[in-house]
């Protein structure tokens, strides 16, 4: 099908059990999509959007207008890495990267009504994650991105679409394709057993 990222996303042949989640998470990062409220303005209702941007001065002030874009459009709002950032802002949830999966538990305990998703790069992350009941995994890198340029030197260091459809058979827990996901790529993941799609470049057009 020709469409945008976003346009293919919403064709997604998902499971049921994943019809009230979202298809398509946007990730912020200034570096590659410096106008993250241009890509906000253009995504459907009901999809999901992290604040990621850790190194950025100003997160607090953005995260501050993304919030209140996402809460006016019916999108949910993630915070990457800072409890205490999303709970400033009210987001709907918090995103950890792989290396804090441990301190979801707690967060869970803490702050019940607090959504959690996690980075996933290794099938032992999604067990994890399911086993904790988190709200959804990213897995990544599918293809070569950017993000990971050593990828484009060693394919091996990609998920490829193989293993991931053999992860979303496996596991219950709604798993995210991320990673080199754009327009053309996206095509592959059509008829595949993911939740959604999640990128940040990818949403350029």
């Amino acid at each position: 099908m020709t469409g945008n990222l976003t346009e293919i996303a919403l064709e997604l042949n998902r499971e049921s059990r994943f019809d009230n989640m979202p298809r398509v998470i946007f990730i912020t990062d200034n570096g590659a999509q410096p106008y993250p409220e241009d890509v906000i303005e253009r995504l459907p209702k009901n999809s999901m959007v992290i604040l990621r941007d850790y190194d950025l001065e100003t997160r607090a002030n953005l995260g501050k207008a993304l919030r209140y874009m996402c809460k006016t459009k019916g999108i949910k709002f993630f915070v990457a890495g800072d409890i205490k950032l999303a709970l400033m802002l009210d987001a709907d949830g918090i995103h950890l990267p792989e290396f804090m999966l441990s301190e979801a538990e707690k967060i869970k305990q803490d702050y019940p009504s607090m959504l959690i998703s996690v980075a996933a790069h290794k099938e032992e992350t999604i067990v994890e994650a399911e086993r904790l009941n988190l709200f959804a995994s990213l897995l990544s890198p599918i293809y070569p991105t950017k993000s990971h340029p050593e990828t484009f030197e060693d394919i091996g260091k990609t998920i490829g679409i193989k293993r991931l459809n053999e992860v979303c058979e496996k596991y219950k827990i709604p798993v995210y394709a991320l990673g080199g996901i754009n327009k053309e790529t996206a095509q592959e993941l059509i008829y595949s057993n993911i939740a959604g799609i999640a990128g940040i470049r990818g949403f350029k057009d």
